[in-house]
C-alpha cells in the first residue's frame, strides 16, 4: 500500500507539472479579469502541492497507511455506475445544457452513492449548480452550453 501510495503521489505531480506547463500557453488575462488560463493553472499547482505533501507524509512516516482494500469487495459495480452517469453528463452537457444537466449529474450522483435525503439532495444540487453557473457565466463572463432547452 505504501508504494502505491508513493507511486500515486509521484504521478499526480507529474500531471500537475503538465498541467502548469500547458495552461502556461494559455491567457493569463483578459479585458474582463481573468483569462482562461486561471482555473487550470489554479488547480495543477493545488494538485501538485497536495501531492508533495501527501509524498512527504509518507516518506516521514507521518500518514497513516491501513492494510486494508481502498473499496469495498464487489464495490466495482459503483464504480462502473459513477462513470456511467459522468458519461451520461457529457452527453448530455450539450443537448440539454449546463444548467439541468448539471443539476441531474449532481443528484443522480449522490442518490446512487446514498449519502443523502431527497429533498436535501436536490436542494444542495441545486445550490451547487447556481454556484457553478454564478462562477462561470456571471464572473467569469463564460459562455456555456444551452441545449435545445435554452438554459
Amino acid at each position: 500500500m505504501r508504494k502505491g501510495l508513493i507511486a500515486a503521489s509521484i504521478l499526480l505531480m507529474g500531471l500537475s507539472l503538465y498541467g502548469i506547463i500547458e495552461s502556461s500557453r494559455l491567457e493569463r488575462t483578459m479585458q474582463m479579469g481573468v483569462g482562461i488560463a486561471f482555473f487550470p493553472l489554479s488547480m495543477s499547482i493545488g494538485i501538485g502541492i497536495l501531492a508533495a505533501v501527501l509524498l512527504v507524509g509518507i516518506l516521514k512516516g507521518k500518514v497513516e497507511i491501513k492494510d486494508e482494500p481502498i473499496c469495498e469487495k464487489g464495490g466495482a459495480w459503483r464504480v462502473v455506475t459513477v462513470v456511467a452517469i459522468l458519461l451520461a453528463y457529457i452527453i448530455l452537457i450539450e443537448a440539454i445544457g449546463y444548467v439541468p444537466s448539471t443539476f441531474l449529474f449532481f443528484a443522480a450522483t449522490v442518490l446512487f452513492l446514498g449519502k443523502g435525503r431527497i429533498l436535501k439532495t436536490l436542494l444542495t444540487s441545486a445550490a451547487c449548480t447556481f454556484f457553478l453557473y454564478a462562477i462561470f457565466r456571471v464572473w467569469l463572463k463564460s459562455p456555456l452550453p444551452t441545449g435545445f432547452l435554452g438554459m
